[in-house]
């Protein structure tokens, strides 16, 4: 229930202290004493209790005397408190309490006094074949190693456990660099190093946030970890992604060793990072470097990947790099020098197929990894503007209407968001299926996701037709059906996505060299992240398919080092040679490889899209010819493009000259020793050019062996090679060929366009042998009936397979081919009947007409495929590094509320270790309360109801539990915001779907009861601070506020002093009396008083008006039907004849007037959801809300029982408007249901505001987080809307007010506690403070809800340092730390008495004296902000200056420069500017003065910021002119 506004609350107090008390005669009061006579006490082995009882019995006069029936009350012992503060609770007469005060060791008497609950509906804001040839079973584990720099890796994982694995090889010389959750046990003999390098990144991003990312090796985005399994993981057997692609994981080298090597972090990978790693992964010693990252094209000499990857080709280390995601457009590749091997990606012939059948009898094929159903039904298809509003064709968040898309299967554009996260909208939007249109530019791809609903992508062709047939036909309907894993699909296939030639740099190289697996790739993934690596994502794999250039590189690296352990001694260049002349360039139905992207001009691919081919490994290991290149063969080459030798001197590493050209002996591109051919004519040049290049193939293969040459011509080209054989004796022998090509005419080119666009494969074929690749081998499946009756026959399978083969040997009539016989290699017998063969074509023709066979396919080779690139789909890792899965934290939150409801699935213990030792604490019996209702969540529970009963006499048990159980629903709601449980699927009636779960949700709870039926006395609120304080609680979360007052007046000020003393974190809201000024309450200096504010998930209800108009609103109305009829409407005297008719107030509305229209109502005077009961009694079909203008604009989401939406104040006056001018007016409601991606946050109107009514040298509130439509724990007892009326129920409630986003603050200093044991509550406050932010999602300064405000932006006196920020409160680089003594001075300076002080103090205290020193003044407190005031009237400049010292608790060594925002008005000066760190704890303390004159303004606000590498520690600053 919203509370009353200001003037309605200073009312009702007056009511309550002329009425209330006064029934019982006595009122009751707390008493502090002096912590003296109680130190005293015990050295005489005395209970303090039993002084208190003695001051007691010393106020009771005899009954014989005056005012004899007063008298007769004795006083009456409520509580004694000792931890937090020092005195009792008493219920007294007036005459008792004017005797007591005059008692010696009584410092105070005060009366105890009300506090409210603060609480508005509200939501919640806060918020990844093997077996054969080279993949053998050799003898021995490889002693080849595979540096991967990436990401980082997940040592733990199966793919990299060493078991079976020989000893590090002795050359080894890396090692396991220690660091955030990662040590040298976490290395082994498969992954036998890992480093990480942030000094270059942290030097341009700042310092990496060590809850995003770990500090380490580790690796917490998922790239890494699959890249490396990809090139050297484990084989794994059963590995699948949610059962698909299963099989066994293997990466291409799986006995070689990993050495990882983290280089890229959360904003990317930075050169100088990248340049270290690769200089150390080569001097650890390192065979194979695989990179699958990358920039934009520049020339070699300004490239430090270039230039590192020509040190490491120097010293024989082979380096694969990917080609890039940014195809298909033309030259985009990267990673272009020729010392590297550039790798594109290509589809395998492993699919997930499904297929689109529409209503119109047309069907399509697609591909999704989606793990549901395996069909749905034939349901509507909805696109556009029959799916939502704009932009709902890219199903973007917030864009689909659910009473357009629910039930439905939505058509989706690909692009501007994740294909998965696509799906979560339309999900989440009441959607039943998706299909994802491919656009032309991506052509035919289909990529293969594990979708959260029936959801498939399809290929540009089939969207184009979908949407066509849609367009003819709006009442098109579709299925989709699912078939899994399926093999033999035509490949490979170039990815649309693979970056293409030709080059931008250097034109004379092909590039890319190679095309390898690279879509749909299965490989390890780390268990922290999602599959789709989106936050709402909560599911988790062991295994990913990922896509992306990213993938096919580890592949072609794995596969380098395979070569490599065969061929010790070959250098880089013949290993890539070996690879890039063994590729094939066909695919596995004899075509031509073919794009993806269908380009206009051709639908096979090119080297400009796949280099050489695609990758073979076996004939990679075994290639007959390389051509070898040296590194001052490069360094020529270099020479010969133009470099000057300053420039190839970089690359050198050393002073280089290049050599001077001979007289007919010129330097030129085309020589160097490439295994392909780019030549480059001038297009519009007369006549014929001719270019001879000279290559050297060295032989590797049969010593005596001879070569002759064939040639594809390329188009307009004549192309001469000389000799036309070559002829080797040897191993190891050389030969060498020219090559002439010259133009037959001049191509048709614009004259700005420099041509670069041949290129040639030069083909060798072996003279006088003949190759074993005539054969191919085939599987055979065999008719079962047959074996059957060879086994009735005592004939063995093998016998009968093997005459089949011998009939198709002597029935050939080739010679040539009849030579090669027929070769059997397996019989199937358990899961297949048939057999695999050696065959030659016509053999297998023959077979195929043989009685009993029924199928021969050919063999495949099937890739270990998994990939799925955050870079190549636009998105961003979703976890926070303070939500990690760690051990239960033995954290501790105390809730000081309604209570608990111990059953709610929000307080289950699995999976948490044993209760603190350290916990004093207890579970009280009570009313349906036993000890049993605690465990190893909630660890303790207690209920305080002494001083409410002694205000409100005896509690009604009918409508309250006397005991800890929450009947209300707040404490529940509370605690689980704070620590809740995680709760996968919660969801408010379908709404806010997703996993409820505490802000430190690992922490354990501990709830103290002490409000009853709405209402909270301080003396009860007193009692349960002081017990959590004694229990051993860290953090106290009280989502309470009473009036402001005088510190030393306001008890649960007293008690929160004395927590923090204790070491204690404590947190208040700061009310809900916004939008007026100096509301705030809570506004102590050692309590964190907490603001509210929305987030960017809405529930939007929309009202479309019989003139057109529309207005955007907020409901959580769940009923069936999501938009009303065009219905009248009805307003005031149209609605009822009462005053309160405009209200809705019970009774005020006339159902003859109402009945069947939409009633308008103001808000006020009573609830929300009240106002819906009272609409839909009177007959009412609908009812619009309406915000006066203080409300403003704020949309507070309520569950209403009728159609009914609340409108922000601007749009309340222009309905009534319309409404005055059209009596017949009409409107409509729809009900869109859970929106996200609004502009947030922004300052609730409800959040009471600064400055603070008690303490202007304060700026108060500290804070603001999440307090607007909040889902959280309910009890399932209660009313969702806490009306009787109201027989609704739910495990989870959407709240909205202070109390709300108190909890949020609350478990967030939890989390900051479980990292940072040794912190005080003030450098926890410093820490949250200093880090908070105050720019939206927009990056706009905050707004505020509230139309009461001057200007459109929230001020500090709003929203006090900004909006939390947890990540950055974890590491804020500086606190501001202030003492319990430090406290005290500050009273002092705000001119408290002694007496004053030492009711906080808890002891007798003094002032310090002034004479002789600095005077002691308010600013000087060590506070996280600034609050300075200057007279307004006052002539002339006036200057304060304040001094504050902060603490180092980031980087050891470290220089902080400040930076200013002036306040309008004021001069601000700092000294010094620069403050210089050189070891962490260490302290520096700096001046900053204020210089102001008299001013028209009442406030002005900037801030001080001091920056030191990646911290920002920003403090603002509030002035005011009194």
């Amino acid at each position: 229930m919203v509370p009353m506004r200001m003037v309605c609350q200073l009312i009702l107090l007056g009511l309550v202290a002329a009425t209330t008390f006064a029934s019982a005669d006595r009122t009751t009061y707390i008493v502090h004493t002096e912590d003296s006579k109680i130190v005293e006490l015990q050295s005489l082995n005395k209970q303090p209790r039993e002084w208190y009882e003695t001051i007691l019995n010393s106020v009771i006069k005899p009954a014989a005397q005056d005012d004899g029936d007063e008298e007769s009350l004795a006083p009456e012992l409520l509580y004694t408190y000792e931890t937090t503060m020092t005195g009792f609770a008493a219920k007294l007469t007036t005459k008792q309490y004017q005797s007591l005060t005059d008692i010696d060791g009584v410092l105070s008497v005060v009366p105890d006094v009300m506090l409210n609950l603060h609480t508005t509906y509200s939501t919640h804001f806060l918020g990844l074949e093997f077996g054969r040839g080279l993949w053998n079973y050799s003898s021995l584990a490889s002693d080849v190693i595979v540096g991967v720099l990436d990401t980082g890796i997940w040592p733990e994982h199966i793919s990299f456990h060493d078991r079976g694995v020989n000893q590090v090889p002795a050359r080894w010389k890396g090692t396991c660099e220690k660091g955030a959750n990662f040590s040298a046990a976490h290395c082994n003999k498969k992954l036998i190093g890992a480093r990480y390098f942030l000094e270059g990144y942290e030097a341009i991003n700042g310092r990496i946030n060590g809850t995003d990312d770990f500090r380490s090796a580790r690796d917490s985005n998922g790239h890494g970890t699959h890249t490396a399994s990809t090139a050297a993981g484990n084989m794994v057997p059963g590995a699948s992604l949610f059962g698909m692609a299963n099989g066994i994981a293997s990466g291409m080298r799986f006995t070689s060793r990993v050495a990882a090597y983290k280089v890229c972090w959360d904003r990317g990978c930075a050169s100088s990072d990248i340049l270290a790693a690769i200089d150390q992964a080569v001097a650890d010693g390192v065979d194979v470097l695989s990179l699958s990252l990358g920039g934009l094209p520049r020339p070699y000499y300004q490239d430090s990947m270039a230039i590192a990857a020509f040190g490491a080709m120097e010293k024989g280390v082979f380096f694969s790099c990917s080609a890039g995601n940014s195809g298909p457009i033309p030259s985009s590749v990267g990673n272009m020098a020729p010392w590297m091997t550039t790798v594109a990606a290509s589809y395998t012939d492993r699919i997930f197929p499904t297929k689109v059948r529409l209503s119109n009898g047309k069907a399509f094929k697609g591909s999704s990894l989606y793990s549901g159903a395996k069909k749905t039904k034939q349901l509507p298809i909805v696109y556009k503007e029959t799916a939502g509003g704009n932009r709902a064709e890219f199903c973007i968040n917030g864009s689909l209407s659910s009473s357009l898309v629910k039930g439905k299967i939505v058509l989706c554009d690909r692009g501007l968001n994740g294909r998965t996260e696509k799906g979560f909208v339309v999900k989440s939007a009441g959607g039943a299926g998706m299909i994802l249109l491919n656009s032309p530019i991506q052509g035919e791809e289909l990529f293969a996701d594990p979708h959260v609903l029936p959801a498939t992508t399809v290929g540009s062709t089939a969207a184009k037709a979908i949407k066509g047939y849609y367009v003819q036909n709006k009442n098109l309907t579709g299925s989709i059906s699912f078939y899994g894993t399926r093999y033999g699909a035509r490949a490979p296939v170039v990815a649309a996505f693979s970056s293409r030639g030709p080059s931008l740099v250097d034109p004379y190289v092909i590039k890319p060299d190679i095309t390898a697996p690279g879509v749909n790739i299965l490989a390890a993934w780390p268990p922290i992240i999602s599959p789709t690596e989106l936050k709402k994502d909560n599911r988790r794999v062991q295994f990913n398919v990922v896509s992306g250039t990213s993938m096919s590189c580890p592949h072609l690296s794995g596969i380098a080092a395979l070569v490599k352990s065969v061929h010790k001694d070959w250098s880089p260049a013949a290993i890539k040679s070996a690879i890039m002349t063994s590729a094939y360039t066909h695919d596995n139905k004899e075509h031509l490889i073919s794009d993806a992207f269908v380009s206009k001009s051709t639908k096979f691919a090119t080297p400009f899209s796949f280099g050489s081919g695609h990758v073979n490994p076996e004939g990679a290991s075994d290639p007959g010819l390389v051509y070898d290149i040296s590194a001052e063969d490069y360094l020529h080459y270099l020479c010969s493009i133009n470099f000057t030798n300053a420039q190839v001197s970089i690359l050198a590493r050393k002073k280089y000259s290049c050599p001077k050209e001979k007289k007919g002996n010129s330097l030129q591109p085309g020589d160097l020793n490439y295994p392909s051919f780019a030549v480059v004519f001038e297009a519009f040049k007369k006549g014929r050019t001719t270019f001879t290049y000279k290559r050297t193939v060295t032989n590797v293969g049969t010593p005596k062996i001879s070569y002759k040459v064939f040639v594809e011509i390329p188009k307009n080209v004549k192309i001469s090679v000389e000799p036309k054989v070559l002829t080797f004796k040897k191993l190891g022998e050389k030969q060498i060929l020219l090559q002439l090509l010259g133009t037959t005419k001049p191509t048709r080119m614009k004259p700005a366009c420099r041509i670069l666009w041949l290129t040639l494969i030069v083909l060798f074929a072996v003279v006088c042998t003949t190759s074993s690749s005539d054969r191919k081998t085939y599987i055979i499946h065999i008719d079962n009936s047959k074996l059957l009756e060879l086994k009735s026959l005592n004939k063995q399978p093998q016998e009968w397979y093997e005459e089949i083969l011998q009939v198709t040997s002597t029935t050939s009539a080739d010679e040539v081919e009849e030579a090669l016989a027929p070769e059997l290699l397996y019989t199937y017998e358990t899961t297949m009947t048939g057999f695999s063969a050696k065959l030659t074509t016509e053999q297998y023709q023959l077979l195929t007409d043989i009685d009993g066979v029924l199928h021969a396919a050919p063999d495949q080779v099937r890739s270990f495929q998994t990939t799925y690139s955050p870079d190549f789909l636009g998105l961003e890792l979703g976890q926070t590094g303070l939500w990690n899965e760690k051990p239960a934290s033995d954290v501790i939150i105390g809730v000081v509320d309604t209570g608990i409801w111990p059953e709610h699935i929000s307080f289950s213990d699995t999976g948490l270790s044993p209760v603190p030792s350290r916990w004093k604490g207890t579970c009280e019996e009570g009313t349906n309360f036993s000890v049993t209702n605690c465990n190893r969540k909630l660890i303790g529970a207690r209920f305080f109801h002494k001083g409410y009963e002694a205000a409100y006499g005896r509690i009604n048990t009918t409508l309250e539990f006397l005991s800890a159980r929450d009947s209300r629903g707040h404490g529940s709601h509370t605690a689980s915001t704070a620590a809740g449980t995680a709760v996968p699927g919660a969801s408010f009636f379908g709404m806010a779907n997703g996993i409820a779960r505490g802000m430190s949700f690992t922490s354990r709870i501990a709830a103290y009861k002490a409000c009853w039926e709405g209402d909270c006395v301080d003396s009860d609120i007193l009692a349960a601070i002081d017990q959590a304080v004694a229990d051993g609680v860290d953090i106290l979360s009280l989502s309470l506020v009473g009036d402001a007052t005088p510190y030393y007046k306001d008890s649960a000020s007293i008690a929160a002093l004395g927590a923090s003393q204790k070491g204690v974190f404590v947190a208040f809201s700061a009310g809900n009396s916004g939008s007026l000024p100096s509301t705030v309450g809570n506004v102590a200096p050692w309590v964190m008083t907490v603001a509210a504010s929305s987030l960017d998930r809405g529930f939007l209800g929309q009202v479309k008006l019989s003139n057109g108009k529309t207005f955007r609103g907020a409901s959580i109305y769940s009923g069936n039907h999501k938009k009303t009829k065009q219905l009248p409407l009805v307003y005031k005297e149209t609605a009822g004849v009462e005053k309160s008719t405009e209200y809705c107030l019970p009774g005020s509305l006339s159902p003859s007037l109402v009945k069947g229209k939409i009633v308008l109502c103001m808000r006020g005077i009573n609830d929300k959801t009240e106002k819906g009961f009272v609409v839909k009694s009177a007959g009412g079909a609908g009812m619009l809300l309406l915000n006066t203008p203080n409300y403003g604009e704020e949309l507070v989401a309520d569950p209403h029982v009728l159609p009914a939406t609340l409108l922000g104040a601007s749009a309340a006056q222009v309905i009534k408007d319309y409404l005055t001018q059209y009596k017949n007016l009409t409107a409509a409601i729809s009900f869109h249901g859970t929106t996200y991606g609004a502009r947030s946050p922004k300052m609730a109107a409800f959040s009471s505001r600064g400055p603070s009514p008690v303490d202007p040298h304060i700026i108060k509130p500290d804070i603001t987080a999440p307090g607007m439509n909040i889902l959280a724990a309910w009890p399932p007892m209660s009313s969702i809307t806490r009306l009787s009326s109201d027989k609704r129920r739910s495990h989870f409630n959407i709240l909205s007010g202070t109390s709300m986003s108190c909890p949020h603050v609350s478990g967030i200093a939890a989390l900051i506690k479980s990292v940072h044991r040794d912190w005080s509550p003030a450098a926890i406050k410093s820490a949250i403070m200093t880090t908070a932010y105050t720019r939206d999602n927009r990056g706009h300064l905050i707004s505020d809800l509230s139309a009461s405000n001057s200007t459109k932006y929230a001020t500090p006196f709003e929203f006090g340092s900004g909006h939390i920020n947890p990540d950055k409160a974890l590491d804020p680089g500086l606190v501001y730390d202030i003492t319990g003594e430090d406290y005290l001075h500050y009273l002092c300076s705000i001119n408290y008495t002694n007496a004053q002080v030492t009711l906080l103090a808890r002891r007798k205290y003094s002032c310090p004296s002034d004479k002789g020193k600095t005077a002691v003044q308010p600013g000087d407190l060590n506070y996280p902000s600034f609050a300075v005031n200057f007279d307004a009237a006052k002539r002339g400049k006036t200057t304060y200056t304040y001094k504050r010292t902060v603490t180092n608790v980031g980087s050891g060594k470290i220089s902080y420069k400040v930076f200013l925002d002036q306040p309008k008005g004021v001069k601000v000066s700092v000294e010094p500017k620069v403050l210089h760190f050189t070891k962490t704890a260490e302290k520096q303390s700096y001046k900053v003065s204020f210089t102001g004159s008299s001013s028209r303004s009442f406030y002005s606000f900037g801030s001080l910021i001091w920056v030191g590498g990646e911290y920002s520690v920003r403090s603002p600053i509030a002035i005011t002119w009194q």
